[in-house]
């Protein structure tokens, strides 16, 4: 059953959009999840946003949302246009911890990154959570390691600034970046990267088939079309190629636990955030197989201190508890991801392509 509630009628930035079915599955029944959820970049601007829980699918929405027209202005200030990214560096200065770390990433990868240490691969190795979260940094490129003649290739939907492409070009790969912000495509071509304004649909045929991996970080909620993003996604990789993405997790200890302080919701840039459910279906329906839910590892503790400090700037004494304790919960969380990787504060996801339906 729908849930009602007062409606977001202006947008100060731009003109509003409503969002009438679940962008994942199309359902129509919702239950209000979040209500007067602020942008974390502008705490103290006019705007105020709702966030749905879809009843079918458990996907997150947001709705009214803004519109194509103007959803760019959201981005104005964002991260993305920095052209200093970590990749930039080559490790040098960091010493012994990055030597140990190319150790691990070289025999892990099949790079040839110096300086390195080979004795990091079996000290890094040992450790789950590190572990985890070094094939997480390396976006699990080994995943679809093969061997046709050629370079390695792999797309970065939503590059952002370009840095995945830089760490990518270090591990050996051709890296090329397609985002719809022009600003961040202008701090990728600054680093000498690839890179293509648009979304990965908008991309010419020649690009059909040409990659062994796609990645998409915390690109799959910015987009109003999950389904057709990832179907275009289908349609650039090789036969046997590899999917990437990550995103927040909406059925995670953070999204429960914070509600609307969880920063996973970044208002109004997060458009839609799929549950695990609604992606491996959304995976399986492109031709995807080989759907791999990975560990994520140590993560968490950045996105719950950020929760906490936005729940301590909401009213109420529920927040007031939220900012407190909210603060320890990444060690939690790191654990649960540890375990297994539908319980962490992201999710992530491999799939690869199957055979191209008629």
């Amino acid at each position: 059953m729908t849930t009602t509630t007062a409606p977001i009628d202006r947008w100060s930035r731009g003109v509003l959009a409503h969002v009438v079915r679940c962008p994942v599955c199309d359902a129509a029944d919702r239950a209000l999840h979040a209500s007067a959820v602020f942008d974390h970049l502008h705490p103290d601007g006019p705007d105020r946003w709702q966030v749905w829980r879809c009843a079918r699918c458990a996907s997150l929405y947001l709705d009214p949302r803004p519109d194509d027209a103007s959803i760019g202005r959201a981005y104005d200030a964002y991260y993305t246009h920095s052209t200093h990214t970590p990749a930039n560096g080559d490790g040098r200065e960091l010493g012994l911890a990055w030597s140990l770390v190319h150790g691990y990433m070289n025999r892990r990868f099949d790079a040839r990154v110096e300086p390195a240490f080979r004795i990091g691969y079996p000290i890094l190795a040992a450790v789950e959570p590190l572990r985890l979260k070094l094939d997480y940094h390396g976006r699990h490129l080994f995943r679809a390691l093969t061997k046709h003649l050629g370079e390695r290739s792999v797309l970065d939907v939503g590059c952002g600034n370009g840095e995945f492409v830089v760490r990518a070009r270090q591990l050996g790969w051709r890296g090329v970046g397609v985002d719809p912000d022009p600003a961040a495509v202008a701090a990728c071509r600054h680093q000498g990267v690839e890179a293509h304004v648009g979304n990965v649909e908008d991309l010419p045929a020649s690009f059909d088939g040409m990659f062994d991996m796609v990645t998409l970080r915390h690109s799959i909620e910015h987009g109003p079309a999950p389904r057709a993003q990832i179907r275009a996604c289908h349609r650039r990789l090789r036969d046997g190629g590899v999917l990437w993405m990550a995103w927040p997790n909406p059925q995670g200890l953070g999204s429960r636990l914070f509600r609307s302080s969880w920063r996973g919701l970044e208002v109004p840039r997060h458009l839609c955030i799929p549950s695990i459910g609604a992606a491996i279906s959304m995976l399986t329906d492109a031709g995807f197989i080989d759907v791999r839910v990975e560990r994520r590892g140590h993560h968490a503790r950045s996105i719950t201190r950020e929760s906490a400090r936005i729940a301590r700037l909401r009213p109420g004494w529920a927040n007031r508890l939220r900012g407190i304790v909210g603060a320890w919960i990444g060690p939690v969380a790191d654990v649960l991801a540890t375990i297994g990787g539908r319980f962490g504060e992201e999710l992530v996801v491999t799939a690869r392509r199957g055979m191209a339906r008629a």
